[in-house]
């Protein structure tokens, strides 16, 4: 065999295997834009009763720009308070309805975020751990700028 046929069975191959590979991550995206903050708030929405598009267009822009640093801020609730996903993915779809903002860098928004899913008041050791997912927010906020 030739070098020419060689290099050429080569690159096919390289082609077949990054095809592949491009594929699944496709796939994988996909997945991931299906399962976004403002696809699960639009679900919620959808099942309160809203239109399909109407919930849609009132998660995205309650959601606003950047997507990622508001599921990472999210994030950073959930895994340091006692809320789930479930408990605070309600509480948002339900501001995202009354077309309330929401600021997840700022102590009183995640304060009035937590009593109104826990509807009692907050112990010193919540507003605690709530001051300080607010200052891990605003370092995220910072850097996503």
């Amino acid at each position: 065999m030739n070098t020419k046929n060689l290099l050429a069975l080569t690159l096919l191959a390289t082609s077949l295997t990054l095809n592949a590979t491009v594929a699944q991550h496709t796939n994988i995206i996909t997945k991931q834009q299906n399962s976004s903050i403002s696809s699960k708030l639009a679900t919620i929405l959808h099942k309160r009763g809203l239109d399909e598009d109407k919930a849609i267009e009132i998660s995205k822009n309650f959601i606003d720009e950047n997507e990622e640093l508001f599921s990472l801020m999210m994030h950073n609730l959930i895994n340091s308070s006692s809320y789930t996903q479930k408990e605070v993915l309600n509480q948002l779809s339900m501001m995202a309805l009354q077309r309330k903002n929401i600021d997840l860098t700022s102590y009183s928004s995640l304060v009035s975020l937590a009593h109104s899913m826990s509807k009692r008041t907050l112990g010193s050791e919540t507003l605690k751990n709530l001051e300080a997912i607010a200052t891990k927010n605003m370092l995220l906020a910072k850097i996503f700028v």
